[in-house]
């Protein structure tokens, strides 16, 4: 297969839609790699704002900055979108005015990707950018040079890209990486463009419908992803209809965690593979989702020659993501949980944690629907495990891409709970009963000791301030 490296051919890059946690990965290498980088987003962000301090050129104005499309520029620049700004925006639509050539940050993230020794590619509905984050994690951490593009913010890292000092060095010499690590996004079949050596499946829950429309059509397009590797180079999460590597808890899995315990505040387990036992290792996050995902980027590590020693000590200092089970203190022994769930398996998943790690403690969510399509097209499985929190407060749905759906919203979705303990709220009233739940009065019910917030779109920007009001 010969390899697509167009973007060699461009010193100019723009950025529709750049504020993305994707998009700007993409971003700050081109600038590392001493491109000029332009983008557009509809609002700044703290990942807008460092690429500006980075060097790069952005724009938040409703109408297209028509300079920057100057037919002078032709031959040198290339746009590159994402889906999640519309066809009908007034910058897509004098993007496709220009002439200049366009492609998808999927395609973008193929070209750059390809040119590494081994592309790793993470897959799934849900826990790609945990697995991914892990494994560039352990690779680079154990002294491989190589790259991750990744869908969250890193902590040890600071940053959505992984890319050591030492491996601008050798770039900048002309070396090539050892390994890129990539998140294989299901979003528009964007996954297809990625070519992987190695690969895993973490999951494949029915997402997206408004581009798939069934769940066959959205099966189909993993199975055409897990097609393109050899079978012992693709890990899978046990049950799933794939072949490859099996990964989970049963006898039956190929890989499979043992002696699973909750010690200090994480996980303390053995992984059995067919030839060999490791014991006592580390898993940092909560949640069994989230240990699966461990083992996930263990095993596609060990595949790349890590050693048990190395693996081990990288897991001990992996610090996590942003968004990810991030647990703050507040006073009286109280905590807050912030994560990114917002698809009903994510909201499972992340239930599961909370009682797991703060076992026969009151909690409360706060959660923040993601688009009207997939609150309607899920609303059964929505009420069902929002039923199961012991108090919920929902904000308004978070509309991303999408216009309304008539009928659609949060006051829609608590009806369907069927309970009184779940209520929804507009923003600022529902931030206002969160906080109040600490302070409640409520003789019939408990204060909670426990406060969750969940959703992918702007909740997370509150939680700062949300930490000190409860804390205070």
């Amino acid at each position: 297969m010969s390899l697509d490296l167009r973007h060699h051919r461009y010193s100019r890059f723009i950025f529709l839609g750049i504020g993305g946690i994707g998009m700007s990965a993409l971003a700050r290498y081109l600038l590392i790699q001493g491109k000029t980088v332009l983008g557009y987003d509809r609002t700044s962000s703290d990942i807008t704002q460092n690429m500006q301090k980075k060097g790069a050129i952005i724009a938040h104005d409703a109408q297209p900055l028509e300079q920057w499309f100057d037919r002078q520029f032709a031959q040198e620049t290339l746009i590159v979108w994402t889906p999640a700004v519309s066809q009908s925006d007034p910058w897509m639509m004098e993007a496709k005015r220009s002439g200049f050539e366009m492609v998808k940050r999927a395609e973008l993230l193929g070209m750059i990707s390809s040119e590494s020794k081994k592309v790793l590619a993470v897959a799934g509905t849900h826990g790609k950018t945990t697995t991914s984050a892990i494994l560039a994690h352990l690779l680079v951490d154990s002294g491989k040079l190589g790259i991750g593009f990744l869908g969250g913010v890193a902590v040890n890292y600071d940053s959505n890209l992984v890319l050591p000092d030492a491996m601008i060095s050798a770039l900048a010499d002309g070396k090539t990486p050892e390994f890129c690590v990539v998140e294989a996004d299901e979003f528009d079949r964007s996954f297809l463009t990625i070519h992987p050596h190695w690969a895993c499946i973490t999951s494949v829950d029915p997402d997206h419908l408004d581009i798939y429309q069934d769940k066959e059509t959205f099966v189909a397009a993993f199975e055409l992803f897990a097609h393109s590797l050899d079978t012992e180079h693709l890990m899978i999460t046990e049950g799933l209809a794939f072949d490859g590597v099996t990964v989970g808890f049963a006898d039956q899995a190929k890989i499979r965690a043992q002696r699973v315990a909750v010690v200090d505040g994480a996980y303390r387990f053995d992984l059995r593979f067919d030839d060999e036992l490791w014991e006592g290792l580390t898993g940092p996050l909560p949640g069994r989702h989230n240990l699966t995902n461990v083992m996930m980027a263990v095993a596609m590590a060990r595949g790349c020659g890590l050693t048990q020693q190395e693996i081990a000590r990288s897991l001990k200092n992996f610090q996590g993501i942003q968004r990810r089970f991030n647990q703050y203190k507040l006073s009286d022994g109280r905590v807050l949980i912030d994560d990114y769930a917002h698809h009903p398996t994510e909201l499972r998943a992340l239930l599961q944690g909370v009682k797991e790690f703060y076992p026969d403690q009151s909690h409360v969510l706060l959660f923040q629907p993601h688009l009207y399509s997939r609150t309607r097209d899920f609303v059964s499985e929505f009420a069902q495990v929002l039923n199961e929190f012991e108090r919920v407060i929902l904000m308004p749905i978070y509309p991303a891409r999408e216009l309304p759906i008539p009928g659609v919203d949060s006051s829609w979705l608590a009806g369907m709970c069927h309970t009184d303990s779940v209520q929804s709220l507009d923003s600022s009233q529902a931030l206002e009963a969160f906080v109040h739940e600490a302070h409640s009065t409520d003789t019939e019910q408990r204060s909670p000791n426990v406060f969750v917030v969940a959703g992918a779109g702007d909740i997370g920007l509150y939680v700062n301030s949300l930490i000190e009001k409860l804390t205070s």
